[in-house]
């Protein structure tokens, strides 16, 4: 394939008589007149006649109709870069694309000269004001519809003085912006477009956006459970049907030669991508931050769309990056992704034959299972027997509420114990925490921490603060209280077993969930392993981990098996409500 022909190239000398139009809109002064481009091509056309000067019919798509250029860009923005060459030359580079091809195009004698409006729209720093000069030594006639400057020492300085001025005033707009977005940084208010989930009304105002940000929140929820991806919640989100907010793609090369405005192309929404849901993950604006050069500020603008813990449990997650288990395009099963191999760790896979449904592992050649396939009867049955063994039978009840009492009075005196260490230990966290609010400008000032840091090393001495008054909280609770408690959560658990024997499916999974962290196939038998709550009455049966069994265990390790409940027994209550079932008598 012919490599394409530049249109530039086919300038020839024919218009070595003409001049050519020069003229540009900044982005640095939006309201100034001289900004406009109609403006300026309305002068230039104005003042041709008086100075003689005759345009070149010239027109090259992307650089010039009838003879004049029209470029948007900031004149005072360059590269700070340049590049020495072996041959003693300095190579510099001009931000501005039309600006650079008219440059060659005069330095080839290809027109007779350039006009301009004025100084500070053909020229705003000094790289260009050096490439200016050059062209009027070898000749090139640079001429202005505003002044005019003489041939001698007194025009070259005031050329200078133009020149100064010029890039004064845009330091000065630079100067003034940097000023205004440091006062709005300051005050709280957040002067960028906030991320997905929040609506901008402006600088002083990011409400939440009522479409998108619950399903923002709910991407934080299950990321921090650590058993999604970015794909699959990538998946999943797009089939919630969350997209970006409408929003103008950046404009091409071609379009910015053109002259075409940013606001004259469309807005559009796109899907969510791994990308997005990075993005998301680790953006601090949703705990109430806003940022700058990698600095964190409280924001008086916009509300907290996520609490500090499930943040930073995100955080610990997004450092090790969590592996796929959901998949949100496959067709439901009960148990899909929930039973493994005992020897091997492979999962059983959902099949249907004969519409039953089997799960089928493709263990390893090594593998000492010889079960590969098992019926989905099979898994419910089993898993029905453990849960029948949760609660306490009327016998069990009986038998605990008689001997309880015996231990109770060792059990309060062994309490008050730990509650006053633990009254020590957050007395300790207080005195952190009042150092960390007292010297933080200092601690950040000597970098002993990043504002990251601190943020991060305050949210855990909160946490632990929160942790140490949940725990003095519940050694006040009465023992009696307790004992009550616990067969309460037995009774709620007694319901599972029978929800979970005539529920739908999808109530059985929930379940599943709820109840057991692992479940995997060994010699033919489906073995377990339950969750903290669950566990804890599930281990009265198991002499092999504690000494005592059945109501002596449950007395003895009352206060464990408290606190474990009661952190179940919410979710749990609330996996009941929502079942459709009638509640078993």
């Amino acid at each position: 394939m012919s490599k394409a022909t530049n249109p530039l190239e086919k300038i020839g000398n024919q218009y070595t008589d003409c001049y050519i139009a020069y003229t540009r809109k900044s982005t640095d002064d939006a309201d100034n007149q001289k900004n406009s481009i109609e403006y300026q091509i309305g002068e230039i056309k104005r003042n041709l006649a008086g100075q003689g000067i005759k345009i070149a019919p010239l027109n090259i798509e992307g650089f010039c109709t009838e003879g004049y250029i029209t470029e948007h860009h900031s004149g005072f923005k360059e590269d700070a870069d340049f590049e020495t060459n072996a041959d003693g030359t300095i190579s510099i580079s001009v931000e501005r694309p039309k600006f650079l091809m008219l440059v060659n195009l005069l330095k080839q004698k290809k027109f007779k000269g350039v006009i301009s409006l004025c100084w500070d729209r053909f020229s705003r720093n000094e790289a260009d004001d050096m490439l200016t000069k050059k062209l009027l030594k070898q000749g090139i006639d640079v001429c202005f519809v505003q002044v005019k400057y003489d041939t001698g020492s007194s025009g070259a300085l005031h050329m200078d003085i133009d020149g100064m001025f010029s890039r004064h005033y845009s330091r000065t707009i630079s100067e003034k912006v940097r000023n205004t977005n440091k006062k709005l940084r300051s005050e709280g208010k957040c002067i960028y477009t906030p991320p997905l989930g929040y609506t901008s009304e402006g600088s002083g105002s990011k409400p939440l956006d009522p479409e998108r940000a619950a399903l923002v929140k709910r991407i934080f929820e299950l990321y921090a459970t650590g058993e999604w991806s970015f794909s699959t919640l990538a998946q999943w989100a797009n089939q919630q049907g969350l997209t970006t907010r409408p929003c103008r793609r950046n404009r091409t090369k071609e379009e910015k030669l053109q002259g075409i405005e940013l606001s004259a192309i469309p807005k559009s929404t796109r899907p969510i991508t791994e990308t997005s849901i990075w993005h998301i993950l680790s953006n601090p604006f949703y705990i109430g931050k806003i940022t700058h050069k990698g600095e964190l500020f409280d924001s008086k603008v916009h509300q907290p769309l996520i609490d500090l813990s499930t943040y930073y449990k995100v955080q610990s997650i997004l450092k090790r990056r969590a592996v796929k288990i959901h998949y949100p395009e496959l067709a439901f099963f009960t148990y899909r992704g929930l039973i493994k191999c005992g020897s091997c760790k492979r999962g059983y896979s959902p099949y249907v034959k004969k519409n039953i449904t089997y799960y089928r592992s493709r263990c390893r050649k090594d593998c000492s299972n010889r079960v590969k396939n098992i019926n989905d009867k099979f898994i419910t049955a089993k898993i029905g027997k453990i849960l029948s063994r949760i609660y306490f039978t009327e016998p069990e009840k009986s038998a605990i509420e008689a001997n309880a009492w015996k231990e109770l009075d060792k059990h309060t005196e062994r309490r008050n114990k730990i509650a006053e260490d633990l009254r020590l230990q957050k007395n300790k966290v207080v005195v952190n925490l009042k150092y960390l609010g007292t010297d933080k400008l200092n601690l950040l000032r000597t970098k002993v921490f990043t504002s990251e840091q601190l943020i991060e090393e305050e949210c855990r001495l909160n946490g632990l603060l929160a942790d140490y008054d949940d725990k003095i909280s519940e050694l006040s609770v009465s023992t009696k209280a307790m004992l009550e408690y616990v067969i309460s959560f037995s009774e709620l658990a007694k319901h599972v077993a029978f929800y979970f024997s005539e529920g739908l499916d999808a109530e059985k999974r929930d379940i599943v969930l709820q109840v057991f962290t692992e479940l995997y196939i060994e010699n033919g038998e489906l073995k377990y392993v339950a969750t903290e709550a669950y566990n804890a009455l599930l281990q009265r049966f198991d002499t092999q981990l504690q000494p005592l069994c059945g109501e002596d265990y449950v007395v003895l390790e009352l206060v464990n098996i408290y606190n474990l409940v009661k952190a179940s027994k919410v979710t749990l209550q609330k996996l009941l409500d929502h079942s459709i079932l009638p509640r078993a008598a």
